[in-house]
């Protein structure tokens, strides 16, 4: 009798205690809050749960790599983690972490990919960063690509990321073509974006990418050469784009070559960088103007003329604001 009074007395005592250490567990993983301010973890290939928890200990992202490991083997988690980066956020609890490195939703960083840019120039950029994978292999032509700011995690490749491009570029020249005014003297969107590549070469500056578009529509009406200096850069550069400081010389606007527009006539074999949207845009929604010519004014924009006469005088102001500034 006495040893079952014993044996009711400590279950009365164990009970509640095992109560109340299941329910302080619960608030430990569910409410408490681990990780102070954000924290990017990494997790590889053949990481064990032992290594995960020291790494995170580590890293004060938790405080106890014991109740870590419990929780991860009590949610059936224990093989179930995912390589790669995660970012873990301020005041996360256990549990949120284990959300965090089970979900497969990676950290992502992101790159930016000015417009403007030759395919090699932005080649240069992808292998600049380490932490995007492997070599580039995958085959792009300029005008391929569509410059704007892209996702990327540590598990994508500079191939993915050019396909990413390739892929974007194609979803907005097949809308925006879609879109386009109509009886412009565009073959196809091939044109369009050889086009949007000289606008986006000529001016970085938005107001002016419709004048500068109408520009070259004029000049193509009246069977005038188009004579940009971006495509003569182009095949002088070796399609890299960028002078790199030489400069321009009227010799140089001679040779001729399938995307010298002083030499031929009409739109170049292909794109000389790759394009932005708004000179997409521009390029299928031009301005209705008068001009046939446009130079540099001296304060980043461009002086647009309807006459011969008028464009030689923009030029010779232009001029002497070049020598002005060679002199200082």
């Amino acid at each position: 009798m006495m040893k079952n009074n014993i044996k009711i007395e400590i279950l009365k005592f164990s009970i509640p205690t095992a109560m109340l250490f299941f329910l302080m567990f619960v608030v430990y993983v569910f409410l408490y809050p681990m990780n102070k301010g954000k924290k990017v973890v990494e997790l590889v290939t053949g990481d064990r749960l032992s290594i995960v928890a020291e790494r995170l200990y580590s890293d004060k992202v938790i405080n106890s790599k014991f109740l870590f490991k419990v929780w991860m083997y009590l949610s059936w988690n224990q093989n179930n983690l995912k390589i790669g980066e995660y970012e873990i956020d301020d005041g996360a609890t256990l549990n949120d972490i284990k959300n965090t490195i089970t979900s497969g939703r990676m950290y992502n960083k992101y790159l930016t990919i000015p417009e403007g840019l030759t395919v090699k120039q932005i080649a240069e950029i992808l292998n600049s960063h380490d932490d995007l994978q492997g070599k580039i292999t995958l085959k792009v032509e300029d005008g391929e690509l569509l410059p704007q700011t892209y996702a990327y995690n540590k598990m994508i490749s500079k191939d993915d990321l050019l396909l990413k491009m390739k892929t974007s570029m194609t979803e907005v020249i097949d809308k925006e073509w879609e879109n386009r005014e109509q009886n412009l003297p565009l073959k196809d969107k091939q044109e369009a974006i050889i086009l949007a590549s000289m606008v986006e070469k000529e001016t970085s500056i938005p107001e002016e990418r419709p004048i500068v578009a109408s520009v070259f529509y004029n000049r193509l009406a009246k069977n005038m050469r188009l004579q940009s200096d971006p495509t003569v850069v182009y095949t002088l550069t070796k399609k890299y784009g960028n002078m790199r400081g030489r400069k321009l010389y009227k010799k140089d606007l001679e040779v001729p070559t399938p995307y010298n527009t002083y030499k031929i006539k009409g739109i170049p074999v292909g794109a000389i960088a790759n394009p932005g949207i708004e000179s997409i845009k521009a390029v299928l929604h031009p301005a209705y103007t008068g001009y046939f010519y446009f130079v540099a004014d001296g304060s980043g924009g461009h002086k647009f003329a309807e006459t011969l006469e008028e464009h030689e005088k923009n030029r010779a102001n232009w001029k002497k604001i070049r020598d002005k500034i060679e002199k200082y």
